[in-house]
């Protein structure tokens, strides 16, 4: 066997690492890489938060482990050779508690994480096949640039998305373009879990959002990669990904990349905001907006004059907007624009 498929997850990365979309990273961590980044949040000389990585579970390694190189496959199209391979292992208890935390055991992703990584890989990729190197949900941050004509801006501001907009994400799609001029939402797309969104409709709707400003300083484009639920480390990950495709400021949320409660209230903002510099983008960092019933507004303050009181604040939540997909009930406009909810249906939803 002198070739091997790769799942969705992997031609992603691969997809994200040629084209710069991970820079300063171009290829697969090796093990010394591996660790300094788990360890030190350190690629070379470079911050950088999280490994990239490749792995193989213990059948796939039993199969190509005598390999000196290999034909990689995303399902019948040959993406690459891959060149001077190395195997290795890691202590993966260990990396799962730096990467989930003191409860990592409990983590989703923990299972996968074993399950998935037997063994670990690095190699040289040789001569990539640039044809079969796309996905129509990709575009590389160097098209971006050159079609949006980014090096016109004084400031990009970004924000990071895997879902349909309801009114809080328009809230800060619209406070980002009026403070800094110029907006990129850039909504995530790979794999999602059932009773989730499915891509195409995610891609459409924030597209939607961005017409709405009528401004061609407005932008919507995808970011093909897939949830890692890995908290502040996923988060400065994302602000690296948009500092990359020309971003000036990045969004990022309370419970950015966060999953229940694996990680601490605020971290991923106070890690950013405090490595901004060394993620060499600024990071925006406000508090969370809500819907108040009594102003009939969305913001991410109460009002001065004390009128708005706790039992006015209504927290605004996707969850609780697929829920009333599956009833087949009227999603209310102070919940999703109608522009954007007119979209939806129970069959959004991936069974």
């Amino acid at each position: 066997m002198n070739k091997i498929y790769i799942n969705k997850n992997q031609f992603s990365d691969l997809l994200n690492l040629v084209n710069n979309v991970f820079f300063p990273l171009k290829k697969f961590v090796n093990k010394d890489e591996f660790l300094n980044i788990i360890q030190k949040k350190k690629f070379k000389n470079s911050f950088f938060p999280f490994p990239i990585f490749f792995g193989l579970n213990k059948k796939t390694y039993y199969k190509i482990k005598d390999k000196k190189k290999l034909d990689i496959f995303y399902k019948s199209r040959k993406l690459l050779e891959a060149k001077n391979i190395i195997f290795y292992d890691l202590d993966k208890k260990k990396i799962a508690k730096k990467i989930y935390g003191k409860n990592y055991l409990k983590h989703p992703f923990y299972k996968k994480f074993i399950n998935e990584n037997y063994r670990f890989l690095s190699f040289d990729l040789k001569k990539i096949n640039k044809k079969n190197m796309s996905h129509k949900y990709f575009i590389s941050p160097m098209f971006f640039k050159k079609k949006y004509k980014i090096r016109s801006f004084k400031n990009l501001s970004s924000i990071h998305t895997r879902n349909v907009p309801h009114t809080v994400h328009q809230w800060i799609y619209n406070f980002l373009f009026k403070k800094f001029g110029a907006l990129l939402i850039q909504p995530l797309v790979g794999q999602y879990k059932k009773n989730e969104y499915n891509d195409e409709l995610i891609v459409n709707a924030n597209k939607i959002a961005a017409k709405i400003f009528k401004s061609k300083r407005v932008m919507s484009i995808p970011f093909f990669s897939y949830p890692r639920y890995a908290g502040y480390r996923e988060a400065a990950l994302h602000a690296i990904v948009r500092k990359n495709y020309g971003c000036t400021h990045f969004w990022v949320g309370r419970d950015h990349a966060g999953y229940k409660k694996f990680y601490s209230y605020m971290q991923s903002q106070s890690f950013c905001k405090k490595n901004q510099k060394r993620l060499k983008i600024k990071i925006v960092a406000e508090k969370e907006p809500f819907y108040c019933n009594k102003c009939k507004l969305i913001k991410n303050r109460k009002c001065q004059s004390k009128s708005c009181k706790k039992e006015n604040i209504i927290k605004i939540s996707g969850s609780h907007i697929r829920d009333l997909l599956k009833m087949k009930k009227k999603i209310p406009n102070y919940l999703m624009s109608p522009k954007i909810s007119s979209l939806l249906s129970k069959n959004s939803l991936i069974n």
